[in-house]
């Protein structure tokens, strides 16, 4: 089977395009920010088309569209984003950083979201409580959209402290007790947004060492085979296994991506995941399968060379973690 070594020479090879080369020497050489590889790619990568498109499409005060969230609202004509946090994981998924000027912009408007100094232009959501549960998680989920760039900010600590103490609590025996945090939830202490088999949750509790390895395994055991797999993110777990050519790919994929940033991620990974990983990567590199429409590096998606590179460096970024 093919090594991790050898996918990353593979990719030192065929790599072209600004956003797939910045990513390589981000992430998979992890080249020091001041090194003359990174600031190149880093300023080729600034001229792209991807970047452009985020860069051109902020509005004023560092948000895109009309609204944060979003929920069913659509971008404008001649926009290409219709809310701020669609924006935000494309920007994430390109490996902008935290000092990315763009990025900048937003954090600064988030941090004041969170302290309540502005308010997301979202329509509130009634929910059966007119609206009382929907405006308790915007905080929360502000605060996860921090910490996929900044997860040491300070704005998110209470906000991460609560759902570290609810989390321990209810994960007291082992395994998760839904009772308790359904009560939790009902009395406005935690938001549901954030439970373990949520997107917000998990981005928030990962990165900043706010849980011990023996909460982290718990909550890793608990989402690896959830029932339904990741709200926002998948409707398949971690543990159910897709191959490149399964239209459910690019979803179970999402899930490696979001848990990677655990500490504890490799050890999941490695007895099962990680072979398969490695199998499909193989796949790729003999062409043996050709991917769909589901990259998102290269500037043009009709070249199947290029899709095929671009899914093999999406999987590489999760390989270097292992």
């Amino acid at each position: 089977m093919i090594t991790i070594q050898q996918v990353t020479d593979y990719l030192l090879k065929h790599i072209a395009d600004p956003v797939p080369k910045f990513l390589f020497v981000k992430e998979i050489l992890i080249k020091p920010r001041s090194s003359h590889e990174y600031v190149s790619a880093y300023n080729d990568v600034s001229q792209s088309k991807w970047y452009r498109e985020l860069a051109d499409d902020q509005n004023e005060d560092g948000s895109w569209g009309s609204a944060f969230h979003g929920g069913n609202v659509v971008a404008a004509k001649g926009r290409k984003f219709a809310c701020t946090e669609v924006a935000l994981k494309r920007a994430h998924e390109l490996g902008l950083s935290k000092d990315d000027p763009i990025i900048i912009k937003c954090i600064r408007l988030m941090e004041r979201y969170v302290r309540g100094e502005e308010s997301w232009k979202d329509r509130i959501e009634k929910h059966g409580d007119n609206g009382k549960g929907h405006l308790f998680s915007r905080p929360f989920m502000t605060a996860a959209v921090i910490s996929m760039f900044d997860p040491d900010n300070p704005v998110t600590e209470p906000l991460r402290d609560v759902v570290a103490k609810t989390l321990k609590a209810a994960f007291a025996k082992g395994v998760f007790d839904e009772d308790y945090w359904s009560q939790n939830e009902r009395e406005y202490r935690v938001p549901g947004i954030v439970k373990p088999n949520v997107f917000y949750g998990l981005i928030l509790m990962q990165k900043a060492n706010c849980i011990d390895d023996t909460l982290q395994k718990h909550l890793l055991d608990y989402t690896w085979s959830v029932s339904g797999g990741i709200n926002y993110v998948s409707s398949v777990p971690p543990s159910d296994k897709q191959n490149v050519d399964n239209k459910l790919f690019d979803e179970w994929l999402r899930t490696l991506e979001l848990l990677s940033g655990f500490s504890l991620f490799p050890t999941f990974m490695k007895n099962d995941v990680l072979p398969h990983m490695l199998y499909e990567v193989e796949r790729l590199i003999n062409n043996d399968v050709v991917c769909g429409s589901n990259c998102r590096y290269a500037e043009s998606y009709r070249n199947k060379n290029k899709r095929n590179i671009d899914m093999i460096l999406r999987i590489a970024r999760i390989l270097v973690k292992c």
